[in-house]
């Protein structure tokens, strides 16, 4: 089963010109703070590649990605960094836009750029009243990297610990790969063994499993369960070849972006590719499940990727649409 996220996107045909970082040669990002009663929580520090294939692409915590916030991280082909080997990148930067309007008729919004006005999105999940401490920012600053191939291993060490005279599965749990084990998935009980912090007690699931046996939608890996795409009414047996998983908000502090005020949205990704010899593997994918943690409901909601394209020189790239594929494009003059 294949599902595919729809994005309200709003486009238009004509030329568009990608700026260059405004952080880069200045050394000072300047936020204009406001009084909040949020917690302070710091912007997000974390980094990881997903690289699986023949891309390369630098995914960061803070609702931005595809740039190491100075350059261009979205290497196509994957040539090996720090060889001296010239990196090609067709896109500067990209990220998360959303608003809607509360139940009063005020305009909710948080958005993200180049971190140069302020930032909107911090590390992180939210309590049920759209809520987060510090600390909690801090631990969750963190992206969580689960290769297919243990997943494999995982799963073929389960099947060969089953015992045909007691009828019962034997695996011992020193055996499974410490990204299957560790994965942040409901009610892990060796969460924590491997990432030193707890679990929210969290009824959205976290990160997407496979339920082995008799489902209990808990992930427990010594019973056979393992990481999957999770993707709604599809059947949850799929997985990747590399996939990561993370956790932000827009609840973590005043909003010195878009100066707007929080949705108290909390945002899993998944993202995933695959290694093969077709065109899967050129691509990498994305799915973002949206948690509207506060009180009231959010109304009229506009979800999209922000994209600052670089394909060749910044000053003359092109956008356009199919809107009878859903297809959204980037060409160069």
């Amino acid at each position: 089963c294949i599902g595919l996220l729809s994005l309200v996107m709003l486009l238009t045909i004509g030329k568009i010109e990608a700026r260059e970082n405004p952080n880069q040669g200045t050394g000072v990002v300047v936020y204009k703070k406001k009084t909040s009663n949020r917690a302070a929580c710091k912007p997000s520090t974390s980094s990881i590649d997903l690289n699986i294939n023949n891309v390369r692409a630098r995914l960061l915590g803070g609702g931005d990605m595809w740039w190491d916030l100075n350059d261009p991280k979205y290497i196509v082909p994957n040539v090996e960094p720090g060889k001296g080997i010239p990196e090609v990148s067709s896109i500067f930067a990209g990220a998360v836009w959303l608003g809607g309007f509360d139940d009063g008729g005020n305009l909710k919004m948080a958005a993200q750029t180049y971190r140069s006005a302020g930032n909107d999105f911090w590390p992180g999940p939210l309590t049920s009243g759209g809520l987060v401490e510090e600390a909690t920012c801090a631990k969750w600053d963190r992206h969580f990297n689960v290769l297919g191939s243990n997943i494999k291993s995982h799963i073929d060490n389960f099947k060969k610990s089953f015992d045909p005279i007691s009828g019962e599965y034997k695996y011992d749990p020193n055996l499974i790969p410490a990204d299957v084990k560790g994965w942040p998935s409901r009610g892990n009980p060796y969460f924590e063994e491997i990432n030193g912090f707890d679990l929210p007690d969290d009824d959205n699931g976290l990160a997407g499993f496979h339920d082995e046996g008799t489902p209990d939608f808990v992930y427990n890996p010594k019973e056979g369960d393992y990481p999957v795409i999770e993707i709604r009414g599809c059947e949850l047996t799929n997985y990747p070849d590399q996939m990561v998983f993370w956790i932000y908000n827009d609840a973590g502090d005043v909003h010195t972006q878009t100066q707007g005020d929080a949705i108290k949205m909390e945002v899993q990704v998944q993202a995933f590719a695959y290694a093969s010899n077709e065109e899967l593997n050129d691509m990498t994918f994305y799915r973002f499940k949206l948690i509207n943690r506060a009180i009231e409901p959010i109304d009229s909601t506009f979800f999209a990727m922000w994209t600052d394209p670089d394909l060749g020189c910044a000053s003359d790239d092109y956008i356009g649409c199919d809107t009878t594929r859903s297809l959204m494009f980037i060409y160069n003059q």
